[in-house]
Order: C-alpha cells, then structure tokens, then sequence
C-alpha cells in the first residue's frame, strides 16, 4: 500500500488543529502547528505534500506563510483558509502565494474533503499549479494571448500593454471569445470577471477542464468577493490585476502565466491528471469537440440560434 499523502494543517486555534487531525487522520498523515513559524520549521524537516493554512493568525499571516512554503518547496500544494471575505487578501493569497484553492470558514465537509483530495493528487503527481518567479517577457512566444473585455478603452489598453510582446486577440463578448479559441492557438486568457450581465466563470471552468494548459489572467476591480473566490476555485484563475490597469503588473502577469502555459503544455504528468486525451493546443477539430461541450451553457448566453 502506498504510504498517505502528508497534509500540513496551521491555524492558531489548537481546537481547530485538533479537529482537522481528527476528521482527517484516515486518508492523510496529518500535521498540525498553531504558528506560521512551527509550520515552517516542519516544512523544512520532511517533505509535505499539502499545506491548509489560516488566514489570520498573530505573528504571521497565511499569506506570508504560504509564500515562505512556496519558496522552501516549491512541490508542496498551498491551500489557504479563512473566515472572512476579505478582497485584497483573496487576491493576495494567489498573486503572492500562488495559492491552489480558497476555503471559507467555518468549512463544509465535502467541499473541504474534495478539494484536499485533488490537492493530494497534484501533489502525489509532482504537477505543481506555480512556477518561479516571473522572468522578462519573451521576445517570440510559441500562443497567442486572449483579451475578453467589453469594456473597449481597457481592451485597447492591455492591447497596448501586451501587443508589442504577444499576438493578441481581442473580444468583447463571450461569443466572439469562443471563435477566437476556435481559430487561433491561445496560451493565456487575459478577461474582467463580468462580461455585460455575465460573470466568466462558467466558461473559464470549462476551458480549464478541457484545456488545461490555457491560463487565466483576471483583471478586475469587481468588490465581489464571493464571484472571485468562486472563480480561484472553480475556474483556477492563476494571477489576478486590479483596475486602474498598471502596464508593468499586467505584464508581470502575463509573463508568469505564459511560462505556465508553456510549462504545462510539455507536461506529460500533469495531462495525466486532468485525464484528458484532448492536446492543450486548439486545432480546429479539437475546438469543435470543447464547443459541443459548451452546448448547456451557450443556450443561457444566447449565442448560437437553436
């Protein structure tokens, strides 16, 4: 029997530690520390395939704790955990710590059980969802950059912030997005978090299922903490940038999630994970197979005739 996943629970609260322990002894070896600095301690003594941190805890935050981790092992699978919805830090938990999943307390139980279970997989795979630091934007980038905006001076501006670097394709609405990913060969997918009426989220959670080496970049200045916790968690958005947009984050951004992309293109392990035969890249015969999937969710957008 192979030996169990070991997950990592921090939170300053020893009762919470202490019923983690408990709910989850079976299925993981399980550690517990009450202190972003006893966390780190145990991090750099053994190896540990997932950490769930607290938000707010004295001394050190979770945010700061897990960008220790990711920076003492890279491999190890960040998670944070908090009981309140607090923006900056959300956004944060994913720019800074490069967080896998969002969990709100108090938890429920099979939301939590089923995001440690695919932590555990990431992890027991060696299919890392962070690369290191951001480098310089490349000079020939192998895909294309989508920017779904509707909102045409934000359009224009991230197309003057990034097209001097990548091939860009504009759309202002999720139909003409579709037909971008349908014609052309994307690596990241540069969008607001509401198109019109519509939150993005449904369809950035089918285009990571079925394409798993796209990458999301979000740029937002949404206060919707509950949307983008949904979008971290269910649509695996990689970097977020507020609006005002600032040229060099956005860049900074993109740069980061290129390298994903091309990252994840060339990694056998992590196609093995998201169990999937289709390839990353969209040949138009695969993109027809991701727009059949779409038929449920296009009938809601209107955007083919029935």
């Amino acid at each position: 029997m192979p030996p169990k996943p070991r997950v990592l629970f921090v939170d300053d609260e020893e009762r919470i530690v202490n019923l983690l322990r408990l709910m989850f002894r079976g299925t993981y070896e399980v550690l517990t520390a009450t202190s972003g600095a006893e966390a780190l301690a145990i991090v750099r003594s053994q190896p540990v395939h997932v950490v769930v941190s607290d938000q707010r805890m004295p001394g050190m935050p979770g945010i700061e704790l897990l960008d220790h981790v990711r920076s003492e092992s890279p491999a190890t699978v960040r998670m944070l955990l908090t009981g309140y919805s607090d923006l900056a830090a959300i956004v944060g938990s994913v720019n800074q710590g490069e967080v896998f999943r969002f969990l709100n307390k108090p938890w429920q139980q099979a939301e939590m059980r089923a995001a440690l279970a695919e932590a555990a997989e990431v992890a027991s795979l060696g299919a890392r969802p962070v690369v290191a630091e951001p480098s310089p934007l490349p000079a020939a980038p192998h895909a294309g950059i989508l920017v779904l905006e509707d909102c045409a001076a934000d359009r224009e501006q991230i197309g003057r912030a990034l097209g001097g670097d990548y091939r860009v394709y504009p759309a202002s609405s999720l139909a003409q997005a579709l037909y971008v990913l349908e014609q052309q060969d994307i690596g990241v997918v540069v969008c607001e978090a509401r198109v019109g009426s519509d939150d993005t989220g449904d369809l950035l959670h089918v285009l990571k299922r079925n394409f798993p080496a796209i990458i999301t970049v979000m740029v937002t200045h949404s206060a919707d903490s509950d949307l983008v916790i949904r979008l971290i968690n269910h649509a695996r958005i990689y970097r977020f940038a507020t609006k005002p947009i600032r040229h060099a984050v956005l860049q900074l951004a993109v740069s980061a999630a290129m390298k994903e992309h091309q990252r994840c293109r060339g990694d056998s392990r992590r196609a093995a994970y998201q169990r999937t035969a289709q390839r990353a890249q969209l040949a138009p015969s695969v993109a027809s197979g991701f727009l059949d999937g779409l038929k449920a969710l296009t009938e809601r957008w209107r955007l083919f005739s029935v």
